[in-house]
This record gives C-alpha cells, structure tokens and sequence, in this order.
C-alpha cells in the first residue's frame, strides 16, 4: 500500500486527559488481563469486559473492533466488533478471498496486516476526503477519531485492533499512551485463545470434532482408545483409477473433492463422523451412545446414504450438462464393536477403528461392485435400521469365515448415475 497520510501522531488541538493515563488504570487492566489468562473465558467476552475498563478508565470509547487471521479450511480472518450503545460483542468470520475483495484492498486493516505503522486519524465532519472508505462510513455515522493499531502474537503473526470515538476531542495522547501500554498483554491473552481455538478447528478439520476432543483430553498414547459399538459406513468411489490416469491434476482434485462433499455433508447432518479419506474412499462411524440408541443409529446412516446418493446424482446433473461422465459409488453399512483409539508408529499415530467389523464392512462394500443396488447393508443393520428392505442373499466375503446375508432398501436398485454409466464408459476425455 501507499505512504498513508495521518499515521501515528497527536494532532494539534487535542485535550490532555491524565488521570485516564495513569498507573492505577493501566496496572488494573493489565492484572485483570493476567487473571482471565488462566480461565477459559470466551475472546468475545473478554473483549466487551476491556472495552468497558477502558471506559471506565475515562477512555472516551464508541466502538472497537478486532481483527484477526485465521488458520483454517474455512476461515480466513475473524473479526470481534464492540459497541458502547449496543452493548457486549460479537463476532464475525470471513471465507478465503476476502482478501482479494476491493473492500480489504482499501481497507486500513490491510495496511496494519502487511506491517504498516499504527494509524491515528481525525474525522473531522464535512464533505473532504478520507483516507479509507470505512472512515467516510465512521463520519457518516457521527465518530470523530479513529486510532488502528499492530497487535502481534508470538509467533509474528499480525492482528489489528482498532477504536473510534465520537467524543469531538477525540483521543488525546493520554489515552494512546494507556491503549499502547496495555495491547501487549491482551494480545498475550487472545493468542492464548486463538491457539486452542486453531488446535480445535484444525482436529475438527482433519479426525472430526468427536476425535478432536479425545486428542485434546489426553488420548495421545500408542495404544490408548476404547472399545465401542457404531454403525459402520464404507464408501468408494467407481472408475477413479481410469480417471486419475487421465484428468489433469487440478480437474481430478475438483472430481475428488465435489464427490466428498457430497458425502460428507449427511454423514455430519446425521451424527456421523468421518474417520478417514482413504484415496476415493470414506470410512466413517454413527456411535452409539446414551443420546443415540442402536436404532436411531442405523436410521441416521441409511437416511445418511440416502441423501448423500441423492446428492450425488444433483451432482451427475451438472457433469452431464458440462459433457462429464457422471460418477458412481457404493456404499456399505455395518454395525459392531470395534476398538476406537490411536495406531501407529511411536511418533506417528492415526486415530481410527479396527476390527473384524471394519474389515466386514469394507468387504460389503465389494459387493456393491457385484449387485445393482448402489446400498448395501449387513443384517445388524436391516435388522434395526426400521425401513422397508430386502435380501440381496447370503454370501461369502475373502478373510471373513460364514456366509453373511446382505440386504438392500425396497425398491432400490441402480442408482441414476449407474444407469448412465454405459454411456460414458468408453469416452475418450480431451481437454
């Protein structure tokens, strides 16, 4: 960015305010700062509680806001946002790309992310020209001076927090010299947060929120888990092979990742978890807990597939429409015990289900490959899933000793995307 006129510096004019400056405010706020620093207290809560310190303090505070990067799938910045009027805060977060908006290119938050000096500008009210596009909006709105400033974490990520004020002596250097005094220590404390916080979004991200929780608790251990008894889903995705030999690397990515949200989005709807991504595949678990009973559990998976095959076949709508083979899937469901916790190598650990049941349930999945239904479930599961069924047969599964009947839902047989297939199945793809 531009030189920005009107960085740091008192302007002429201003009002001395010395007992807002003084040692009794600024060690106060700063104790208070230590002491939430050992709770658990949310960020929101804690910035409306210094915003209103520093009021009390004599600060004259309208409005604050702080902004914050994020380290997730999702999110890309977070922002908490105070009002004295309205009373305690909120916040707000923002997807990736906002910072390619015109909004964050003229935005002052930019300036301090990308290591600019703090700001302090006068709004005086008419009809010139200020330096950003928020500050015509904060002199609309009746402010009349506005301070922005670094906020750094240890780990020299930048965060920006600013203040505003409708007080038409605006902030004297009394009151800098306090906000200044004690950014440091609320930084420390907000780090604190945000690092639990991207500790939990990150496991949500990549074990699931279930799995993240254990890990958080202490279930780290080679070794350590739990046995318990879940519904089973096994999915894989038809003819990727053929088309990760053939699609560009970003166009296959595309596939990958359209197919899984179609997936994943009912697995999570219905209580479901997703354990792992295995190439085109998903496994994931309905737990049965006190809240879940064994019934509702293989209600939510076949009501779970059900969608996610709907999902699919929207999907395949839009690949025809774009002269793209339609994609195809099986899925398998199985209920029964299975050990839950970490597998491994000493310093490298999965967290994940084993069990005679896992290896059931991928085999079931096979017999998708073999019969026209597109579901295919064991008899655990028909026998409590509650839904109109029927018997695809007794078979016998590679590794696994008996014959298993599997079963199917009433009137299920190819899926759309199956009956389709045919029809792509020897296209040559040409980009």
């Amino acid at each position: 960015m531009n030189d920005v006129p009107n960085a740091e510096g008192p302007e002429q004019g201003r009002r001395e305010k010395p007992l807002c400056g003084s040692k009794t405010w600024r060690r106060a706020i700063i104790d208070w700062l230590l002491e939430e620093r050992l709770l658990s207290t949310r960020p929101t809560l804690i910035f409306d509680q210094f915003c209103r310190r520093l009021v009390e303090a004599g600060l004259p505070l309208d409005r604050a806001n702080f902004h914050s990067p994020q380290l997730h799938p999702q999110i890309r910045t977070t922002g908490i946002f105070w009002h004295r009027e309205a009373g305690g805060a909120q916040e707000m977060g923002r997807g990736h790309g906002i910072e390619d908006s015109p909004l964050y290119k003229a935005s002052p938050i930019r300036w301090i992310y990308e290591g600019g000096a703090p700001l302090h500008i006068r709004i005086e009210p008419g009809e010139g020209t200020l330096e950003f596009p928020v500050l015509e909006d904060l002199r609309r709105q009746g402010y009349r001076d506005y301070t922005l400033r670094p906020l750094p974490y240890s780990t020299g990520r930048i965060n920006a927090i600013g203040f505003a004020t409708k007080d038409p002596a605006g902030f004297s250097p009394a009151d800098i010299e306090l906000i200044d005094d004690v950014l440091p220590t609320l930084g420390a404390v907000l780090e604190l947060r945000h690092l639990m916080r991207t500790a939990r979004g990150l496991l949500d991200a990549y074990v699931g929120p279930r799995t993240g929780r254990k890990i958080l608790n202490g279930t780290i251990k080679r070794g350590d888990g739990e046995e318990i008894n879940a519904v089973l889903w096994y999915c894989d995705l038809r003819n990727f092979t053929g088309q990760s030999e053939r699609l560009p690397r970003d166009e296959l990515i595309t596939l990958l990742n359209d197919y899984f949200e179609q997936m994943a989005g009912p697995i999570e709807a219905h209580g479901g978890e997703i354990l792992k991504f295995i190439g085109d595949a998903i496994l994931a678990i309905f737990p049965i807990t006190d809240g879940m009973s064994p019934q509702k559990a293989c209600c939510a998976a076949i009501d779970a597939a059900r969608e996610a095959l709907a999902g699919l076949d929207r999907l395949n709508e839009a690949r025809r429409a774009k002269g793209q083979p339609p994609l195809r899937c099986g899925i398998a469901l199985h209920k029964g015990d299975v050990m839950y916790g970490n597998i491994g190598a000493p310093g490298r650990l999965d967290f994940t289900v084993i069990g005679p049941a896992v290896n059931l349930v991928t085999r079931i999945e096979d017999m998708t490959r073999e019969l026209e239904p597109p579901i295919v479930f064991s008899h655990k599961v028909a026998e409590r899933c509650g839904c109109p069924h029927r018997s695809l047969g007794r078979h016998a599964f590679k590794g696994i000793g008996g014959e298993w009947e599997v079963f199917t839902l009433a009137g299920v047989r190819k899926s759309e995307s199956d009956q389709d297939q045919s029809e792509y199945q020897d296209m040559t793809i040409t980009h």
